[in-house]
């Protein structure tokens, strides 16, 4: 395995293996490196900001739908129970956009049409 130019998946295999067998005779794991410990690091710290930005979406996005809900509402707008089941485009959208299509609108057709040319 140390002889080939591109490990095979095989070889890979080997060489994870005898290297976790020697750490676990000596003590040691894959922390124990600095470049290892430094790329587990960063990609914690990758994963964890991404993870808020997409809750930080995800919640805007419900709260803006909550919103347009209430909005249409307000005004005796009947609504189809999965109106915006599928919130995520309202997380793109601007919130002033939202609420002038859902004052402008004359049904629940219009307004998701009003949505979708970004007007109101």
């Amino acid at each position: 395995a140390l002889n080939e130019f591109a490990l095979s998946e095989r070889s890979l295999a080997l060489v994870e293996g005898m290297g976790r067998l020697l750490g676990a005779r000596d003590g040691t794991g894959p922390d124990d490196d600095p470049m290892l410990r430094s790329l587990r690091a960063e990609s914690e710290a990758k994963g964890r900001a991404e993870g808020e930005a997409k809750g930080k979406a995800e919640g805007r996005a419900e709260s803006r739908a909550r919103m347009a809900r209430a909005l249409l509402l307000a005004r005796g707008i009947e609504l189809s129970e999965g109106l915006l089941a599928d919130s995520s485009v309202l997380a793109e959208l601007p919130e002033s956009a939202i609420v002038a299509a859902a004052l402008a609108c004359n049904g629940e057709r219009d307004f998701l049409l009003r949505l979708s040319r970004g007007q109101s």
